[in-house]
């Protein structure tokens, strides 16, 4: 996977979120994938996954810039590493925002695309 690949899929990140897509922000992951976000259980599969974003959005997620870092290839897997910045804008509450750090693992697919199998991320702050 290339470095403008894997930026494609910051890319997607940030208009999933900027247009409220869950379905969208889960078509990133691989059928078997797995979310990890912080404060929230595991999510594994699509479904999971997207249940998981569209929470996220209902708490009032409304931007997201992802930045990769380090992006190393590790047999036919991609590790991406790198910082965000989550906007937060809380219905009811001041809005805020987020900045935090994340490791996403890409595998090939069956189909020949590219996919997440595995998502981490976890605030710098607590």
């Amino acid at each position: 996977m290339t470095v403008a690949e894997v930026n494609a899929v910051a890319h997607a990140f940030h208009d999933g979120v900027a247009n409220r897509d869950a379905a969208g922000l889960a078509s990133l992951y691989a059928d078997n994938g797995r979310f990890l976000p912080q404060g929230m259980e595991p999510c594994e599969g699509r479904q999971e996954i997207q249940g998981a974003m569209q929470q996220l959005l209902d708490m009032g997620a409304s931007s997201l810039d992802v930045e990769p870092l380090d992006v190393r290839e590790a047999g036919e897997l991609t590790i991406e590493y790198g910082r965000y910045t989550l906007g937060i804008e809380p219905k009811g509450a001041e809005a805020m925002t987020q900045v935090g750090k994340y490791v996403v693992v890409h595998e090939p697919q069956a189909d020949g695309s590219t996919r997440i199998v595995l998502d981490i991320f976890n605030s710098n702050t607590p």
